[in-house]
């Protein structure tokens, strides 16, 4: 492993929401950068992978963050019986994550409700009968034509027969597993939320049986696990452009965390950039973040099932990503042969070798920016470039991956600030004079 223990940024597993931004207990606005682990965990054995290494390869990239997929299936197998084993593992995993300096996302993932309809999340006790079944890429049709879907969802939103109470039963056990795992920096309490969809379309749904949920995991978190930051999801029809209806929420440590896709490129199965739908949907998302003075967090984004052009899609999403100062995390990186679905999404393949758009996705990112935000420019076409009005004392970090240089050397120029590069961890420390204009820029 590259990151050498005494470069482990414990920093980023203390983090507070100010506005807009994250923040350390340094006061600097702290960015998060990831993948998602992993599609693996949609199916038996309900993990990632069998060998926590494997988080080398993400702290190599010089990543922070890990989205961490917990199944309901798996934490309550049985109604009211808890398989306690499988939390002891997630908590292996998590520790496994933290020592290698990757902050972690508990996501309670789940789509098409069920595997008992060919998706994931809910134990069969939770569902509702029904006769399709999705089965390959096309899976996410289901969610219209499958009525046990829908019936299951009806269900889980309205409590009926207990429902969604024992979900959050779930969920609560769950944080009191991994309460005393400092890596632990945040819950996403629903994967995707999805109900009928003439209500989605009228925002109906988002409006009334959404918001009330948020509301109650707010109050769930503020229980179970305070001080931890609550990523609130709005419906997957976010990802592609639609506007959310969710009610403004009010909490503390509340995160925006909506996903997003390039409907275009899905459909046609190519990255066609003037049709893009990635451009105007994080505009979007960026504008609902900010009325509501919420950090924003890209909980997905990425290819899906061989879209040509895949390399340049994510060298445009990351760059626009960075302009945003957005935190994400790319779904998603899964280094086994088991592939739900037939998704063909991992940014690696079966056994770690990377995919022609792993590169994209390795590139320096300030981690921590002691001040203002001015200008981050990361297209490849370009110098990269960083600017900021300093403030306070303590330094700003800059990743810069080894894997990004590639044997080369950097040609580093600053303005402004005292800078140190340290090579064998790739990290860019700059310390300033409070207001002054800092300006960097990296070539390779």
């Amino acid at each position: 492993m590259d990151l050498p223990h005494e470069h482990v940024d414990a920093a980023a597993f203390d983090l507070t929401c100010d506005g807009t931004n994250l923040r350390d207990r340094l006061g600097r606005l702290r960015l998060l950068r990831g993948a998602n682990v992993s599609g693996r965990c949609k199916a038996p054995p309900f993990l990632p992978f069998d060998d926590p290494t494997w988080f080398d390869v993400l702290a190599d990239w010089g990543m922070n963050v890990v989205r961490l997929l917990v199944m309901w299936e798996a934490i309550e197998p049985e109604r009211g019986h808890y398989d306690h084993g499988y939390l002891a593992r997630v908590a292996q995993l998590v520790r496994a994550a933290g020592q290698r300096g990757l902050a972690v996302i508990v996501d309670f993932h789940q789509d098409l409700f069920s595997r008992s309809f060919g998706g994931d999340g809910a134990p069969a006790w939770a569902t509702r009968p029904g006769r399709r079944r999705a089965n390959g890429r096309s899976w996410f049709w289901h969610y219209g034509i499958s009525s046990g879907v829908r019936a299951s969802f009806d269900a889980f939103w309205r409590d009926q027969g207990g429902v969604r109470s024992s979900f959050v039963a779930a969920v609560a056990v769950t944080m009191r597993a991994l309460a005393d795992e400092p890596a632990v920096i945040g819950y996403d309490l629903f994967n995707e939320p999805m109900g009928r969809l003439r209500d989605l379309v009228r925002g109906r749904f988002e409006r009334d049986a959404l918001s009330a949920f948020h509301r109650d995991c707010i109050a769930l978190r503020d229980r179970e696990a305070p001080g931890r930051l609550l990523l609130v999801e709005p419906t997957p029809l976010a990802a592609f452009g639609a506007p959310t209806a969710l009610a403004e929420l009010t909490g503390d440590a509340l995160v925006y965390a909506p996903h997003l896709y390039d409907a275009t490129a899905i459909l046609a199965s190519r990255f066609v950039p003037r049709l893009s739908t990635f451009p105007p949907s994080l505009a979007r998302v960026q504008a609902t973040a900010s009325a509501w003075r919420r950090p924003l967090f890209v909980g997905e984004f990425g290819v899906l099932g061989g879209i040509v052009g895949a390399a340049a899609m994510i060298e445009d999403q990351c760059a626009r990503l960075d302009r945003a100062w957005a935190s994400w995390a790319v779904w998603h990186f899964n280094p086994t042969a088991q592939d739900w679905n037939d998704e063909d999404a991992s940014i690696v393949l079966p056994g770690g070798d990377e995919r022609p758009w792993t590169a994209a996705l390795v590139r320096p990112w300030p981690r921590a920016l002691a001040g203002t935000p001015i200008e981050l420019e990361t297209a490849s076409a370009r110098p990269w470039t960083l600017r900021y009005r300093a403030e306070g004392d303590a330094a700003t970090e800059v990743v810069v991956p080894p894997r990004w240089l590639a044997g080369r050397p950097l040609a580093l120029t600053v303005e402004g600030a005292d800078a140190d590069h340290d090579e064998s961890s790739g990290l860019l420390r700059l310390r300033a004079e409070p207001g002054a204009t800092v300006r960097v820029v990296l070539r390779r």
